[in-house]
């Protein structure tokens, strides 16, 4: 009995080592000055949650200023048709944009990509207006999530 109480423990013991699961640590933005250029085409929506957390701070005693440039924001529809309906079964949307960072002399470039797809048989038009408005706002929180990751990722 004793002896398969321990293998249990030891068991155990080895698959929580072997997954890492340790506690994430969170990372601070604060500490660097960034300047964030955005094209034409990134929505109001994904420039406002941005600067609102990377901001140039004009009294910050940091000499470094990381440059961030968003461009090629894309965002495309998908419908999936199936079987005898002439609706679509699912919508896929799809968004994606390219991010290139500068600090110093060393360039980053990064395409961030998100997808959402839900189901459209059942909803009446309406309610598909509202669900593909609350898709699209998913998708900017993903978005902006991979690009505050990849900022973070350069402060370590």
């Amino acid at each position: 009995m004793k002896k398969r109480y321990l293998s249990c423990i030891l068991i155990l013991l080895i698959l929580i080592q072997g997954c890492a699961l340790n506690q994430y640590q969170l990372a601070k933005i604060n500490n660097n000055n960034y300047l964030v250029n955005f094209d034409i085409g990134i929505p109001k929506e994904i420039q406002t949650r941005i600067n609102s957390a990377l901001k140039l701070r004009a009294g910050s005693t940091s000499d470094k200023t990381i440059t961030i440039d968003i461009t090629n924001y894309k965002s495309s529809q998908y419908d999936v048709y199936s079987g005898n309906s002439l609706r679509s079964l699912e919508k896929e949307i799809k968004s994606s944009l390219k991010i290139t960072i500068n600090l110093d002399k060393t360039v980053i470039n990064k395409s961030l990509m998100s997808m959402k797809r839900y189901s459209s048989i059942e909803l009446n038009p309406l309610a598909e207006k509202e669900m593909l408005n609350f898709i699209k706002n998913e998708i900017f929180d993903d978005l902006y999530n991979q690009i505050i990751l990849e900022v973070s990722l350069i402060d370590l």
